[in-house]
Protein backbone atom coordinates (compact mmCIF):
# COMPACT_ATOMS: atom_id res chain seq x y z
CA UNK A 1 0.00 0.00 0.00
CA UNK A 2 1.51 3.34 -1.03
CA UNK A 3 1.35 6.74 0.60
CA UNK A 4 -1.49 7.86 -1.66
CA UNK A 5 -3.70 5.03 -0.40
CA UNK A 6 -2.76 5.81 3.21
CA UNK A 7 -3.80 9.40 2.67
CA UNK A 8 -7.08 8.19 1.19
CA UNK A 9 -7.81 6.30 4.41
CA UNK A 10 -6.78 9.33 6.45
CA UNK A 11 -9.27 11.49 4.55
CA UNK A 12 -11.97 8.85 5.01
CA UNK A 13 -11.32 8.74 8.76
CA UNK A 14 -11.39 12.52 9.05
CA UNK A 15 -14.61 12.64 7.03
CA UNK A 16 -16.25 10.06 9.29
CA UNK A 17 -15.23 12.05 12.37
CA UNK A 18 -16.59 15.27 10.88
CA UNK A 19 -19.88 13.77 9.69
CA UNK A 20 -20.61 11.21 12.41
CA UNK A 21 -18.76 12.63 15.37
CA UNK A 22 -15.52 11.48 16.99
CA UNK A 23 -17.16 8.85 19.20
CA UNK A 24 -19.34 7.19 16.57
CA UNK A 25 -18.31 3.53 16.09
CA UNK A 26 -17.93 4.13 12.35
CA UNK A 27 -15.45 6.93 13.04
CA UNK A 28 -13.46 4.74 15.41
CA UNK A 29 -13.39 1.90 12.88
CA UNK A 30 -12.16 4.20 10.11
CA UNK A 31 -9.38 5.47 12.36
CA UNK A 32 -8.45 1.86 13.18
CA UNK A 33 -8.17 1.01 9.48
CA UNK A 34 -5.94 4.04 8.96
CA UNK A 35 -3.73 3.08 11.91
CA UNK A 36 -3.41 -0.48 10.62
CA UNK A 37 -2.06 0.52 7.22
CA UNK A 38 0.33 3.01 8.81
CA UNK A 39 1.77 0.09 10.76
CA UNK A 40 1.78 -2.15 7.69
CA UNK A 41 3.91 0.42 5.90
CA UNK A 42 6.68 0.07 8.46
CA UNK A 43 5.80 2.93 10.82
CA UNK A 44 5.07 1.04 14.05
CA UNK A 45 5.83 3.95 16.36
CA UNK A 46 3.24 6.14 14.66
CA UNK A 47 0.77 3.25 14.54
CA UNK A 48 1.31 2.56 18.26
CA UNK A 49 0.43 6.17 19.08
CA UNK A 50 -2.70 5.97 16.93
CA UNK A 51 -3.82 2.65 18.43
CA UNK A 52 -3.11 3.95 21.94
CA UNK A 53 -5.48 6.86 21.35
CA UNK A 54 -8.03 4.51 19.79
CA UNK A 55 -7.84 2.13 22.75
CA UNK A 56 -8.67 5.00 25.09
CA UNK A 57 -11.56 6.16 22.90
CA UNK A 58 -12.97 2.65 22.42
CA UNK A 59 -12.73 2.12 26.18
CA UNK A 60 -14.65 5.30 26.89
CA UNK A 61 -17.33 4.61 24.26
CA UNK A 62 -17.73 0.82 24.37
CA UNK A 63 -16.04 -0.23 27.61
CA UNK A 64 -12.66 -1.88 28.30
CA UNK A 65 -13.77 -5.42 27.46
CA UNK A 66 -15.75 -4.83 24.27
CA UNK A 67 -14.27 -6.90 21.41
CA UNK A 68 -13.44 -3.76 19.42
CA UNK A 69 -11.67 -2.29 22.43
CA UNK A 70 -9.74 -5.50 22.97
CA UNK A 71 -8.61 -5.43 19.34
CA UNK A 72 -7.39 -1.83 19.61
CA UNK A 73 -5.56 -2.65 22.85
CA UNK A 74 -3.98 -5.69 21.21
CA UNK A 75 -2.80 -3.67 18.22
CA UNK A 76 -1.47 -0.94 20.51
CA UNK A 77 0.67 -3.48 22.36
CA UNK A 78 1.76 -5.14 19.12
CA UNK A 79 2.89 -1.95 17.40
CA UNK A 80 4.53 -0.70 20.58
CA UNK A 81 6.57 -3.89 20.69
CA UNK A 82 7.53 -3.55 17.04
CA UNK A 83 8.75 -0.03 17.73
CA UNK A 84 11.24 -1.43 20.25
CA UNK A 85 9.43 -1.36 23.61
CA UNK A 86 9.02 -5.09 24.22
CA UNK A 87 8.78 -4.79 28.01
CA UNK A 88 5.80 -2.43 27.93
CA UNK A 89 4.25 -4.42 25.08
CA UNK A 90 4.47 -7.59 27.19
CA UNK A 91 2.72 -5.90 30.12
CA UNK A 92 -0.08 -4.53 27.93
CA UNK A 93 -0.46 -7.83 26.04
CA UNK A 94 -0.74 -9.75 29.32
CA UNK A 95 -3.68 -7.58 30.39
CA UNK A 96 -5.39 -7.92 27.00
CA UNK A 97 -4.95 -11.70 27.05
CA UNK A 98 -6.52 -11.94 30.51
CA UNK A 99 -9.54 -9.90 29.39
CA UNK A 100 -9.90 -11.96 26.20
CA UNK A 101 -10.04 -15.14 28.26
CA UNK A 102 -12.77 -13.61 30.44
CA UNK A 103 -14.83 -12.17 27.60
CA UNK A 104 -14.28 -14.57 24.71
CA UNK A 105 -13.12 -17.77 26.36
CA UNK A 106 -9.82 -19.64 26.52
CA UNK A 107 -10.11 -21.29 23.09
CA UNK A 108 -11.66 -18.47 21.07
CA UNK A 109 -9.55 -17.78 17.95
CA UNK A 110 -8.97 -14.17 18.96
CA UNK A 111 -7.92 -15.25 22.44
CA UNK A 112 -5.48 -17.77 21.01
CA UNK A 113 -3.93 -15.11 18.77
CA UNK A 114 -3.70 -12.56 21.56
CA UNK A 115 -2.11 -15.11 23.89
CA UNK A 116 0.40 -15.96 21.16
CA UNK A 117 1.14 -12.25 20.78
CA UNK A 118 1.76 -12.00 24.52
CA UNK A 119 4.19 -14.94 24.28
CA UNK A 120 6.08 -13.15 21.53
CA UNK A 121 6.75 -10.12 23.71
CA UNK A 122 7.87 -12.37 26.54
CA UNK A 123 10.48 -13.69 24.13
CA UNK A 124 11.41 -10.29 22.74
CA UNK A 125 11.85 -9.02 26.30
CA UNK A 126 14.56 -11.64 26.79
CA UNK A 127 12.93 -14.95 27.76
CA UNK A 128 13.01 -17.06 24.59
CA UNK A 129 12.59 -20.34 26.45
CA UNK A 130 9.62 -18.90 28.35
CA UNK A 131 7.99 -17.86 25.08
CA UNK A 132 8.48 -21.36 23.63
CA UNK A 133 7.01 -22.98 26.75
CA UNK A 134 4.02 -20.66 26.71
CA UNK A 135 3.31 -21.27 23.03
CA UNK A 136 3.40 -25.07 23.22
CA UNK A 137 -0.06 -25.46 24.84
CA UNK A 138 -1.46 -22.68 22.64
CA UNK A 139 -0.39 -24.69 19.59
CA UNK A 140 -2.19 -27.73 20.99
CA UNK A 141 -5.35 -25.75 21.76
CA UNK A 142 -5.38 -24.13 18.32
CA UNK A 143 -4.85 -27.50 16.65
CA UNK A 144 -7.74 -29.02 18.60
CA UNK A 145 -10.18 -26.15 18.07
CA UNK A 146 -9.24 -24.91 14.58
CA UNK A 147 -7.33 -27.77 12.97
CA UNK A 148 -3.60 -28.18 12.26
CA UNK A 149 -3.55 -26.26 8.95
CA UNK A 150 -5.95 -23.46 9.79
CA UNK A 151 -4.17 -20.17 8.97
CA UNK A 152 -4.28 -19.06 12.60
CA UNK A 153 -2.92 -22.40 13.80
CA UNK A 154 -0.10 -22.22 11.27
CA UNK A 155 0.80 -18.73 12.47
CA UNK A 156 0.89 -19.84 16.10
CA UNK A 157 2.96 -22.89 15.15
CA UNK A 158 5.31 -20.56 13.29
CA UNK A 159 5.71 -18.43 16.42
CA UNK A 160 6.43 -21.54 18.47
CA UNK A 161 9.06 -22.80 16.02
CA UNK A 162 10.76 -19.41 16.06
CA UNK A 163 11.10 -19.31 19.84
CA UNK A 164 12.17 -22.95 19.99
CA UNK A 165 15.06 -21.93 17.75
CA UNK A 166 15.78 -18.76 19.66
CA UNK A 167 16.01 -20.80 22.85
CA UNK A 168 18.85 -22.83 21.28
CA UNK A 169 17.08 -25.84 19.75
CA UNK A 170 17.96 -25.00 16.15
CA UNK A 171 17.55 -28.51 14.73
CA UNK A 172 14.08 -28.83 16.23
CA UNK A 173 13.19 -25.35 14.97
CA UNK A 174 14.34 -26.31 11.47
CA UNK A 175 12.21 -29.46 11.55
CA UNK A 176 9.15 -27.57 12.76
CA UNK A 177 9.62 -24.75 10.25
CA UNK A 178 10.02 -27.17 7.34
CA UNK A 179 6.65 -28.75 8.15
CA UNK A 180 5.04 -25.32 8.46
CA UNK A 181 6.46 -24.11 5.15
CA UNK A 182 5.22 -27.24 3.38
CA UNK A 183 1.74 -26.80 4.83
CA UNK A 184 1.71 -23.08 4.07
CA UNK A 185 2.42 -24.02 0.47
CA UNK A 186 -0.68 -26.19 0.45
CA UNK A 187 -2.96 -23.66 2.16
CA UNK A 188 -1.80 -20.40 0.55
CA UNK A 189 -1.14 -19.30 -2.98
CA UNK A 190 2.60 -19.40 -3.82
CA UNK A 191 2.82 -15.60 -3.88
CA UNK A 192 1.02 -15.10 -0.57
CA UNK A 193 3.18 -13.12 1.91
CA UNK A 194 2.73 -15.76 4.61
CA UNK A 195 3.99 -18.47 2.26
CA UNK A 196 7.03 -16.32 1.46
CA UNK A 197 7.66 -15.73 5.17
CA UNK A 198 7.52 -19.46 5.90
CA UNK A 199 9.96 -20.23 3.07
CA UNK A 200 12.32 -17.54 4.33
CA UNK A 201 12.26 -18.84 7.88
CA UNK A 202 12.65 -22.46 6.77
CA UNK A 203 15.85 -21.46 4.98
CA UNK A 204 17.11 -19.41 7.91
CA UNK A 205 16.65 -22.18 10.47
CA UNK A 206 18.11 -24.74 8.09
CA UNK A 207 21.24 -22.61 8.01
CA UNK A 208 21.27 -22.18 11.78
CA UNK A 209 20.94 -25.96 12.13
CA UNK A 210 24.00 -26.48 9.92
CA UNK A 211 22.64 -26.97 6.39
CA UNK A 212 24.16 -23.84 4.89
CA UNK A 213 23.72 -24.97 1.27
CA UNK A 214 19.99 -25.44 1.78
CA UNK A 215 19.78 -21.99 3.34
CA UNK A 216 21.70 -20.41 0.47
CA UNK A 217 19.70 -22.14 -2.27
CA UNK A 218 16.33 -21.52 -0.62
CA UNK A 219 17.05 -17.83 -0.20
CA UNK A 220 18.39 -17.51 -3.75
CA UNK A 221 15.03 -18.64 -5.13
CA UNK A 222 13.23 -16.45 -2.63
CA UNK A 223 15.16 -13.37 -3.77
CA UNK A 224 13.83 -13.93 -7.28
CA UNK A 225 10.26 -14.41 -6.05
CA UNK A 226 10.34 -11.45 -3.66
CA UNK A 227 11.72 -9.19 -6.39
CA UNK A 228 8.94 -10.28 -8.72
CA UNK A 229 6.14 -10.04 -6.14
CA UNK A 230 7.22 -7.15 -3.92
CA UNK A 231 9.64 -5.25 -6.13
CA UNK A 232 13.39 -4.79 -5.95
CA UNK A 233 13.19 -1.80 -3.60
CA UNK A 234 10.81 -3.33 -1.06
CA UNK A 235 12.32 -3.54 2.42
CA UNK A 236 11.57 -7.26 2.73
CA UNK A 237 13.33 -7.92 -0.58
CA UNK A 238 16.43 -6.10 0.68
CA UNK A 239 16.38 -8.16 3.89
CA UNK A 240 16.10 -11.43 1.97
CA UNK A 241 19.00 -10.37 -0.25
CA UNK A 242 21.16 -9.74 2.82
CA UNK A 243 20.35 -13.14 4.27
CA UNK A 244 21.08 -14.80 0.92
CA UNK A 245 24.46 -13.06 0.82
CA UNK A 246 25.24 -14.21 4.35
CA UNK A 247 24.54 -17.87 3.64
CA UNK A 248 26.39 -17.63 0.34
CA UNK A 249 29.47 -16.71 2.34
CA UNK A 250 28.80 -19.37 4.96
CA UNK A 251 28.54 -21.96 2.18
CA UNK A 252 32.15 -21.26 1.22
CA UNK A 253 31.85 -18.45 -1.32
CA UNK A 254 33.11 -15.25 0.34
CA UNK A 255 33.72 -13.63 -3.04
CA UNK A 256 30.09 -14.22 -3.96
CA UNK A 257 28.98 -12.78 -0.62
CA UNK A 258 31.11 -9.68 -1.22
CA UNK A 259 29.66 -9.17 -4.68
CA UNK A 260 26.09 -9.50 -3.42
CA UNK A 261 26.68 -7.21 -0.44
CA UNK A 262 28.49 -4.56 -2.47
CA UNK A 263 25.37 -4.13 -4.59
CA UNK A 264 23.10 -4.40 -1.54
CA UNK A 265 24.90 -1.63 0.35
CA UNK A 266 24.28 0.80 -2.47
CA UNK A 267 20.64 -0.22 -2.79
CA UNK A 268 20.01 0.02 0.98
CA UNK A 269 21.51 3.49 1.15
CA UNK A 270 19.52 4.60 -1.88
CA UNK A 271 16.20 3.15 -0.68
CA UNK A 272 16.44 3.29 3.12
CA UNK A 273 18.96 6.03 3.72
CA UNK A 274 22.56 6.22 4.88
CA UNK A 275 21.79 5.83 8.59
CA UNK A 276 19.08 3.17 8.48
CA UNK A 277 19.96 0.14 10.66
CA UNK A 278 19.71 -2.21 7.68
CA UNK A 279 22.10 -0.03 5.69
CA UNK A 280 24.50 -0.27 8.62
CA UNK A 281 24.02 -4.05 8.78
CA UNK A 282 24.78 -4.39 5.09
CA UNK A 283 27.98 -2.38 5.49
CA UNK A 284 29.08 -4.54 8.40
CA UNK A 285 28.33 -7.68 6.43
CA UNK A 286 30.40 -6.41 3.53
CA UNK A 287 33.23 -5.52 5.90
CA UNK A 288 33.26 -8.99 7.40
CA UNK A 289 33.28 -10.90 4.13
CA UNK A 290 36.04 -8.60 2.89
CA UNK A 291 38.29 -8.31 5.94
CA UNK A 292 37.19 -11.01 8.37
CA UNK A 293 38.82 -10.37 11.77
CA UNK A 294 40.27 -7.11 10.40
CA UNK A 295 36.81 -5.76 9.66
CA UNK A 296 37.27 -2.99 12.21
CA UNK A 297 39.02 -1.03 9.46
CA UNK A 298 36.75 -1.37 6.41
CA UNK A 299 37.13 2.15 5.01
CA UNK A 300 38.50 1.22 1.54
CA UNK A 301 35.51 -0.96 0.70
CA UNK A 302 33.00 1.56 2.00
CA UNK A 303 34.68 4.36 0.10
CA UNK A 304 33.97 2.39 -3.07
CA UNK A 305 30.50 1.24 -2.10
CA UNK A 306 28.90 4.23 -0.43
CA UNK A 307 31.47 6.98 -0.23
CA UNK A 308 32.23 6.80 3.49
CA UNK A 309 32.50 4.49 6.48
CA UNK A 310 30.15 4.49 9.43
CA UNK A 311 31.09 1.26 11.21
CA UNK A 312 31.47 1.89 14.93
CA UNK A 313 35.10 2.22 15.90
CA UNK A 314 36.49 -0.67 17.90
CA UNK A 315 33.46 -2.91 17.42
CA UNK A 316 34.12 -6.38 16.07
CA UNK A 317 32.14 -6.82 12.90
CA UNK A 318 29.87 -9.76 12.29
CA UNK A 319 27.70 -10.45 9.31
CA UNK A 320 24.31 -9.59 10.77
CA UNK A 321 21.36 -11.51 9.37
CA UNK A 322 18.51 -9.03 9.55
CA UNK A 323 15.17 -10.66 10.01
CA UNK A 324 12.16 -10.32 7.81
CA UNK A 325 10.18 -7.65 9.62
CA UNK A 326 6.98 -8.74 11.20
CA UNK A 327 3.96 -6.69 10.32
CA UNK A 328 1.64 -5.22 12.91
CA UNK A 329 -1.42 -7.18 13.87
CA UNK A 330 -4.22 -6.19 11.56
CA UNK A 331 -7.32 -4.45 12.75
CA UNK A 332 -10.50 -5.30 10.94
CA UNK A 333 -11.16 -3.34 7.78
CA UNK A 334 -13.31 -0.28 8.39
CA UNK A 335 -16.84 -1.41 7.57
CA UNK A 336 -19.34 0.50 5.55
CA UNK A 337 -22.80 0.96 7.10
CA UNK A 338 -24.39 -1.21 8.29
CA UNK A 339 -21.50 -1.80 10.66
CA UNK A 340 -19.94 -5.26 10.74
CA UNK A 341 -20.18 -7.13 14.01
CA UNK A 342 -17.44 -9.74 13.54
CA UNK A 343 -13.87 -8.64 14.09
CA UNK A 344 -10.70 -10.62 14.38
CA UNK A 345 -7.44 -10.14 16.20
CA UNK A 346 -4.35 -11.18 14.30
CA UNK A 347 -0.83 -12.08 15.19
CA UNK A 348 2.12 -12.54 12.88
CA UNK A 349 5.21 -14.75 12.99
CA UNK A 350 8.12 -13.29 14.87
CA UNK A 351 11.11 -12.20 12.80
CA UNK A 352 13.85 -14.74 12.34
CA UNK A 353 17.39 -14.84 13.63
CA UNK A 354 19.43 -11.75 14.23
CA UNK A 355 23.22 -11.67 14.09
CA UNK A 356 25.16 -14.89 13.78
CA UNK A 357 26.18 -16.32 17.12
CA UNK A 358 29.71 -16.80 15.90
CA UNK A 359 31.64 -14.84 13.33
CA UNK A 360 31.66 -16.55 9.92
CA UNK A 361 34.88 -17.77 8.41
CA UNK A 362 36.37 -15.44 5.85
Amino acid sequence: MNEQEIQKLRVEAETRVRELGPEHPGSLDARAAWARVVGDEGRPGEAARMFGELAQDYTRVLGPQHPDTLLARHNHAYCLGLSGNAVTAESLARDVAADCVLVLGQDHPDTLNVRAGWARWIGEAGDAAGAARMLRPIVEEATDSLGPVHPDTLTIRHQHAHWVGRSGETIQASRLMTAIADERGEVHEPDDPMALTARHDRAMWAGEAGDVSLARDGLWQLVEDATRILGSNHHDTLVIRHNHAHWTGEAGDPAGARALLTQLVGDCVRVLGENHPDSENARRGLAWWTYGPKANDPAPVFATAVGNSSVEAGRKAKDPKPAKPAKPAKAAKAPKPPRESKRKARTEPAPEAAAASAAPAA
